[in-house]
């Protein structure tokens, strides 16, 4: 085989297979992308931009020359930029495409637009694409379709339609196969079949030519049926009067409209005197103004022919060039609108709740167990970690600083707050009762805490997860038999993510603590504990996930908190076991904050209480094992908790419509809680101690949360 054979032979091959795709090109699918607000909250009683919901408009992807329209369910729409732009037929009152501006197409009264162009003029456009509603409608939408220019999309009924004009006449047979071997996106053509009022209207206002519909009587005269497509078969005219819906043993089918005439008289279809089979005629075609007449196949009159793309079983379009906004018009009389009901939103304000609750019971619980651990040791015990860089002026220059540094902490965590300025004196006066005391009798303690928690997805709610840590440094002293007073500084961080879609709520709290537990006898403790605080809280919550459009939001809360624990200890002969009983409480005041970002879906929040409070029943049981050179004190515990806190109310509104406010009720999710611990103390004889625990609450089937708890310590 020589060389020249086989290189001909491969251009040969070369050349059909491009002849091949020149060949098929057409019936290449035209995708792109297509950006549109995911939603659109907006007083809509004068014209709204829609980039004001932070999501341009825009197309990507598209090339050539396109064709773009909008259409309203409700209400009127516009653009304002039309620069470079085109007109195109049937939108905007222009009746055939032209290379002028579409200057109408900014008109005040319209609800649909189109225009032609590339694809860098047609964003110019739509960035200036506003809506205006009509009063009454809470839910318009607006359907925004790309295709290449000479094709339409009819958001009605959601098929595709291109005008052919094949330059010369054309018979409706060489129409119909033509039609029949194109596809566009996915969907295969068929000779258009008109099937409502609506379409027949679309139709007409966007081509007005003399064009092959896919209608004949070829089969049977005057049994007009549609030919191809979804619809093929199906009769839709007896006779040569359409008003009959069964002639000749001939009836229209169920369903298919049964066209009227005389054609202008708020009807569709046949045009007076028609069909009427003059010479032959069995094919249907559309006149320009509307009506329908019927032609015999070879009429040399018709030049153009309409394919619809759309509805055939089994098939779905391809094209991302069509998109469609619901947009909530908060004034419409029938608007039921409530910004709250996004359960973003809802999680968020219930997740500032729950931190701030989160923060006071942990602070709260810290300080108990560190009395509780007092009694077990019966002192209480001193610590050394070298990185708290803690330094302390000589006791002859300074003699109240215990007394000094509550009035610091007392001062950093308050602020500028209504809650009474003697609470910060109050604390410094009751640590200064004690200042006489020996400076070797106080000593300083620290420990630390992980918690992870969840909360439950369900119908009304989505899921969270918690994640906090926190540490706390505090000092005491032990006093008349066994009594102890002190004070404790905590710092925690807690971080609540609202489902896995990126909203989240981070917050600090620093919490200012007294505490005294009073020996009544070797059974009977009473534990008091009394803090203030204050909490910082941030938000980052997601208002389009689509569009990746996040709002965000800081506020502040200040606390005053406290509980009471009366335990009763019994000492048995190989384990103690002690009964308790506690009530806590917390008051806090929360700033209102607005949140700040390019969505008009952020919101504005106003200043509210809250006042929460729980009691707790429970039993502990623990036991010493000396060990060599140490002594170890496992414990466990297992308590129950009520959750008493009432109910608060959230207002808020719209930043974009800050006469429209919406409230909503904050619950607690679950009322009662089942906690189960366990735990060790592990003190050494060179003074070092260790302290484990880890915790689990089970939240009434709502959620859990777990903690684990680490403390060291060293005399010094």
């Amino acid at each position: 085989m020589s060389i020249n054979f086989i290189f001909m032979r491969i251009i040969y091959i070369f050349i059909k297979a491009l002849l091949a795709l020149v060949l098929v090109w057409p019936n290449f699918s035209f995708a792109g992308n297509v950006t549109m607000p995911s939603s659109l909250v907006a007083d809509t009683s004068t014209f709204v931009t829609l980039s004001d919901s932070g999501t341009t408009p825009s197309i990507s992807g598209y090339t050539g020359t396109l064709l773009v329209s909008v259409t309203a369910s409700d209400g009127n729409i516009k653009v304002t930029t039309t620069t470079n732009l085109k007109r195109a037929s049937g939108y905007c009152g222009y009746s055939s495409d032209s290379d002028d501006e579409p200057t109408d197409c900014s008109g005040n009264s319209l609800t649909e637009i189109g225009f032609r162009g590339t694809q860098d003029d047609i964003n110019t456009a739509l960035a200036t694409l506003a809506f205006k509603g009509d009063g009454t409608t809470g839910s318009p939408t607006v359907t925004l379709s790309v295709t290449p220019a000479g094709s339409l999309y009819n958001s009605a009924n959601g098929h595709y339609y291109k005008v052919v004009n094949h330059g010369s006449s054309i018979t409706w047979s060489a129409a119909k196969t033509a039609a029949e071997a194109s596809t566009f996106n996915g969907l295969s053509g068929y000779l258009a079949s008109i099937t409502s009022s609506s379409e027949n209207t679309f139709i007409d206002e966007k081509a007005g030519v003399n064009a092959w519909l896919g209608g004949t009587d070829r089969d049977s005269e005057g049994c007009w049926k549609w030919s191809g497509g979804p619809d093929d078969g199906k009769i839709f005219t007896v006779g040569n009067d359409a008003d009959n819906t069964t002639s000749g043993g001939c009836t229209v089918d169920s369903g298919y409209t049964v066209y009227e005439k005389p054609f202008g008289d708020g009807e569709f279809g046949w045009n007076s005197n028609e069909p009427n089979d003059a010479g032959g005629e069995d094919r249907l075609h559309i006149k320009t103004d509307g009506s329908w007449n019927d032609f015999a196949n070879g009429n040399t009159n018709v030049s153009f022919y309409v394919i619809e793309y759309g509805g055939m079983p089994g098939e779905t379009a391809t094209t991302t060039g069509l998109t469609t906004l619901t947009i909530k018009s908060v004034e419409a009389s029938e608007s039921t609108y409530n910004a709250f009901d996004d359960k973003q939103l809802k999680g968020i304000v219930e997740a500032h709740n729950e931190s701030i609750k989160n923060s006071l019971t942990q602070s709260t619980n810290s300080i108990l167990r560190r009395m509780e651990q007092y009694r077990r040791f019966e002192n209480n015990q001193s610590f050394k970690i070298q990185d708290l860089k803690f330094v302390f002026n000589d006791r002859s220059s300074d003699g109240n600083i215990e007394k000094r540094l509550i009035e610091h902490y007392s001062k950093e965590i308050i602020g500028k707050t209504k809650i009474k300025d003697y609470t910060a004196s109050y604390l410094a006066n009751l640590m200064s009762n004690n200042s006489d005391a020996e400076y070797d009798n106080w000593v300083w303690w620290a420990s630390g805490s992980i918690n992870k928690g969840s909360l439950n997805f369900r119908s009304d709610q989505l899921g969270r997860q918690t994640d906090s840590t926190g540490f706390v440094i505090g000092a005491d002293i032990d006093y008349d038999n066994n009594s102890l007073l002190g004070f404790a500084f905590r710092n925690d961080d807690i971080t609540t993510s609202v489902s896995t879609d990126g909203t989240k709520s981070t917050s600090r709290g620093q919490n200012l603590m007294m505490y005294h537990t009073l020996k009544i006898n070797n059974q009977n403790y009473f534990d008091s504990f009394f803090g203030i605080g204050r909490t910082d809280q941030h938000t980052d919550r997601v208002v389009d996930i689509a569009n990746d459009i996040n709002v965000v939001g800081l506020n502040e809360a200040r606390h005053v908190f406290g509980a009471f624990k009366y335990n009763f200890s019994n000492d048995l002969k190989i384990f103690n076991i002690s009964n308790y009983s506690q009530f806590n409480f917390g008051y806090s005041e929360i700033d209102g904050y607005t949140e700040k970002g390019t969505s008009n879906l952020k919101m504005s929040f106003d200043d509210r209480d809250l006042l929460s409070s729980s009691a707790t029943i429970g039993m502990k049981i623990n036991r010493s094992f000396d060990l060599n050179n140490s002594d170890l004190l496992p414990h466990l515990k297992l308590d129950y908790n009520e959750d008493l806190t009432e109910d608060s109310v959230l207002k808020g509104n719209l930043v974009s419509v800050p006469s429209n406010q919406y409230s909503t009720t904050i619950s607690k999710h679950f009322s009662s809680s089942i906690r189960y611990e366990a735990g060790f103390d592990w003190i050494f004889d060179n003074g070092w101690n260790v302290t484990s625990i880890f915790n689990r609450l089970e939240k009434d089937g709502f959620g859990h949360e777990n903690a684990l708890i680490f403390s060291a310590y060293r005399e010094f």
